[in-house]
């Protein structure tokens, strides 16, 4: 069984050589074009980015509807992302020891298990604002097992000077799903009531289960060290000993923490700032997705990083700006393009984040690496948390705007403190 799935990786192989060799290297979507395997990977991580989407939309518009709670609609994205300080790290380890595309379907399995639960359990009317927290948890825990599974094979699939254009398409992937996945669960929602983006959700999951299922990835060989608190807290170490990757993690960290969690908050932008219902909100969702699937080709589009190191400091203040902006400015004609552009630059950053993290580390250690990194998608939700108290207070206009500004803020001390970041 292994020699016949070697046999067939290895013919998949020449065939990636043949059409290396004829794709244009400039092409923004070369990777896409030239490495099958690789696509199959990127559609499966798209479908179950959009399915994420749509639980995160339906979730947080349910959630407010059955509480009219702030605080809520945060302790539910609190929720779903608290998993990633816990398990993302564990995952890690767990990635190098064992067979990542076996980690990755066991995941995929368990939360299409959870999301048809989900479903069902929301048409049949018995959903409880406890439950609805307790989905968000279950399906984080998965998140966090999942996508570092999905990044970590990447390098693997490519080769090393297409790394940076793949990392590109798998990060404009994503935030294509953002336009998507929120624009169809407004819709789901408006004509057929808030249980089906579940059903849509479930439907997703099992699609990028039977793709995965169905494609053949190249042999990882597993790490041959025993699982022990020590090998699992390695990644963690890895990273804050080394300048360059404690720099990259602090400048992905701040906003994800900071600012990042407006998402959460835009369902309260449409439904009590700006009046605009479900289907403005997936607007608003559609807008700042469409920047951010723009600034992830941006990144696919580069043939080199060479100087990107000194650029995000700006990128980064220029997001934080933008959001403070569409604080101050919460209206329809403003709205749309300040979140575009902050969509745009977002993803610039962490895109780029992601690509000078994977460029810098060896496969070895890469599950462990990537857990830590992956860590820093954790605090968005208590970011969340944060912001949902203090919009509760006061507004979320005065949440978004004072996470901005204090982000600028830090972003500022963190680049008169850098020392290799700017050299790269």
């Amino acid at each position: 069984m292994a020699t016949s799935r070697m046999r067939r990786f290895g013919r998949q192989s020449l065939a990636l050589t043949d059409a290396s060799v004829d794709a244009p290297e400039t092409s923004t979507f070369h990777a896409l074009k030239v490495y099958p395997q690789f696509r199959r990977l990127w559609i499966a991580a798209v479908l179950f980015t959009a399915s994420n989407w749509m639980q995160n939309v339906g979730l947080g518009w349910l959630g407010f509807e059955m509480t009219g709670s702030e605080r809520y609609v945060g302790l539910l994205a609190f929720a779903g992302g608290v998993p990633f300080v816990v398990v993302s790290i564990p995952a890690g380890a767990l990635l190098d020891r064992y067979d990542r595309r076996r980690v990755l379907l066991t995941a995929q399995f368990l939360a299409m298990v959870v999301a048809a639960g989900l479903a069902i359990t929301v048409i049949s009317g018995y959903a409880e604002p406890w439950l609805l927290l307790l989905a968000a948890f279950l399906n984080g825990c998965l998140q966090a097992i999942i996508s570092p599974s999905q990044q970590s094979l990447v390098p693997r699939l490519v080769e090393p000077n297409d790394l940076q254009n793949a990392l590109g398409l798998m990060s404009a992937g994503g935030n294509m799903t953002r336009v998507v996945g929120p624009a169809l669960s407004g819709l789901l929602i408006a004509v057929l009531g808030t249980g089906y983006p579940f059903v849509v959700q479930a439907v997703a999951i099992a699609a990028a289960f039977v793709i995965i299922a169905g494609t053949v990835f190249p042999i990882i060989p597993p790490s041959t060290r025993r699982l022990s608190v020590s090998t699992v807290l390695e990644g963690a170490r890895i990273v804050f000993r080394r300048d360059d990757l404690r720099e990259i993690f602090l400048l992905t960290a701040l906003p994800s923490l900071l600012i990042f969690p407006y998402l959460s908050f835009l369902n309260v932008y449409a439904e009590d700032v700006m009046n605009i219902g479900s289907q403005g909100l997936g607007l608003l969702l559609a807008a700042s997705g469409i920047g951010a699937v723009i600034g992830g080709l941006m990144i696919a589009s580069m043939r080199s990083l060479h100087g990107v190191g000194k650029r995000l400091y700006v990128w980064t203040g220029a997001y934080c700006f933008s959001l403070m902006a569409f604080a101050l400015v919460p209206h329809l004609a403003t709205g749309i393009p300040l979140l575009a552009a902050a969509g745009l630059i977002g993803s610039y950053v962490f895109s780029a984040n992601n690509s000078l993290m994977q460029q810098r580390i060896t496969d070895d250690v890469r599950g462990r690496v990537m857990g830590t990194y992956i860590l820093t998608w954790g605090l968005m939700p208590i970011g969340a948390l944060w912001m949902g108290e203090v919009a509760e207070k006061w507004n979320v206009r005065v949440s978004t705007f004072i996470g901005g500004l204090i982000c600028l803020l830090l972003v500022i001390i963190l680049r008169l403190k850098s020392k290799v970041l700017p050299t790269l």
